[in-house]
């Protein structure tokens, strides 16, 4: 998946309403891709913070159009009449820079040395950078590691529920094919607080098994595959989603062949499986 670097510098651009962007948790909009043309609809992005400390990766998502036209984003040079490149994207995660960044210092891997960007020579010189095939994945890796400590950010999603065309490095724990459908935390949010945390398929709750350990602890099932429905799709939490255990969310994506079970068939089968072993019992 090709990726890209956008920048947002904090000096030369006061991002006024990033307070109430972070509190509903994803953002929508365009933004100065640099002299770069070549990004397109479905490109992987990450917005690097620049300017006042701390400095770092603050946000991911996908652009959501061809780039475009339009007046410059600094005022200076709308007076003149210059104009900028942009794309529309969606974050589909963004962190408050003053909480919680994957600083700089902190991607002090090898393989980030030729990039302008790493620890020792780190400084972009424009936004839409394109960031080789082999440092996206080590990215996504570090960025995915990173985000897992926020409850409120993400949930574990099954590869089968991506159009995982890419294959992934050896020993990679986690999916690192990320899109905003299932990393919009309220939308998951939304789903958990109809249906409750327990599983839509057989009922387990994890804190009533394992305790504080299992509080507030449950996957949520797309109804809709994410790989068949577009990037513009809206997605409704309390249609779209089901709350379901790991088990039971293995097992409607079981046959990566065909499209996943519903959850009334994996009730339907669980159920006979049930009444087969009290027979056998008997």
């Amino acid at each position: 998946m090709p990726t890209y670097l956008l920048i947002w510098n904090s000096k030369r651009f006061n991002w006024d309403n990033l307070q109430d962007i972070l509190n509903q948790g994803f953002y929508k909009d365009r933004w100065s891709c640099g002299v770069t043309k070549r990004i397109n609809p479905g490109d992987r992005v990450f917005l690097i913070k620049l300017g006042k400390e701390p400095r770092g990766i603050m946000a991911s998502g996908k652009a959501t159009s061809d780039v475009f036209e339009g007046d410059h984003w600094h005022e200076y040079y709308v007076l003149e009449g210059t104009k900028a490149l942009y794309i529309n994207v969606n974050f589909d995660i963004i962190l408050d820079p003053e909480k919680s960044i994957l600083t700089i210092d902190k991607l002090n891997k090898e393989i980030y040395d030729d990039l302008n960007w790493n620890p020792r020579n780190w400084h972009p010189r424009q936004s839409g950078i394109s960031i080789p095939d082999d440092v996206a994945k080590q990215l996504e890796i570090d960025w995915a590691e990173f985000t897992s400590r926020f409850s409120n950010v993400s949930d574990f999603v099954l590869t089968e529920e991506l159009d995982a065309a890419k294959t992934f490095p050896e020993g990679a724990t986690k999916q690192i094919i990320v899109n905003a459908y299932e990393r919009n935390p309220q939308a998951r949010l939304r789903c958990i607080a109809k249906y409750g945390y327990n599983c839509s398929v057989c009922g387990f709750n994890f804190q009533e098994i394992y305790g504080e350990l299992g509080k507030n602890f449950i996957h949520v099932h797309h109804l809709n595959p994410l790989s068949e429905i577009g990037i513009d799709y809206e997605v409704n939490p309390e249609e779209d989603m089901s709350p379901v255990c790991p088990n039971c969310h293995a097992m409607l994506h079981r046959d990566k062949d065909k499209r996943a079970i519903s959850i009334k068939e994996l009730k339907k089968i669980i159920e006979m499986k049930r009444r087969s072993n009290i027979g056998d019992e008997t």
